[in-house]
């Protein structure tokens, strides 16, 4: 762990940015990632991102497919955690889809695809050799 609760390291290179998703108000799913966690990956190219969603479903993608969705018009400062990126997700849990949507430009979104446990675990070992 580096830090937090939300970023992992393996060996020295490969980091993991593990936000937690939850239902917020109006039902939507949503997560932040801090720009402190961001600083600390730096500009490593073994980053990724592991979602946890409440409902047992995660999402695991290279970070740089959510960093092109990070900038001054997606940031926020909150008083607890300072400058954040926020992010709302719909589940089409049918098509085992997320669509991570921006929380400050809803025109700013991708899609990738939802993992039960075990096909996240099979994931982690095939991608990341862990």
């Amino acid at each position: 762990m580096v830090g937090n609760s939300s970023l992992y390291r393996k060996g020295t290179q490969a980091y993991f940015l593990s936000p937690g998703i939850s239902q917020g108000k109006h039902e939507r799913y949503w997560f932040d990632i801090r720009e402190a966690n961001l600083q600390k990956i730096g500009e490593s190219r073994k980053a990724w991102v592991l979602l946890r969603i409440v409902s047992g479903w995660f999402a695991f993608f290279a970070i740089n497919h959510i960093r092109q969705h990070m900038n001054k018009k997606t940031q926020d400062i909150r008083s607890n955690s300072g400058l954040v990126y926020g992010f709302y997700c719909e589940l089409d849990e049918q098509n085992r889809l997320i669509r991570i949507i921006s929380k400050n430009d809803e025109s700013s979104s991708f899609s990738t695809e939802l993992l039960d446990r075990a096909k996240v675990e099979q994931t982690l070992a095939n991608e990341v050799n862990i």
